[in-house]
């Protein structure tokens, strides 16, 4: 098992140039355009449900 003393400059050395100009993967990224965000729409629409109290309701549940 790795010693945690050995372990920290390991890290060090494997992520020193992430997420800058020297980072390939990261330069790649950096090319696409942005994604759109995610669009939920009517997520809160009181369309559907809280019937309960219809009487119509009731009759078709009987």
């Amino acid at each position: 098992m790795t010693d945690t003393f050995e372990a920290v400059p390991n890290f060090e050395e494997m992520f020193a140039n992430g997420f800058t100009k020297d980072d390939k993967e990261y330069q790649e990224y950096l090319k696409h355009p942005p994604e759109s965000p995610m669009m939920v729409e009517e997520w809160n629409s009181r369309a559907g449900g809280n019937l309960r109290n219809r009487v119509w309701y009731l009759v078709i549940t009987l």
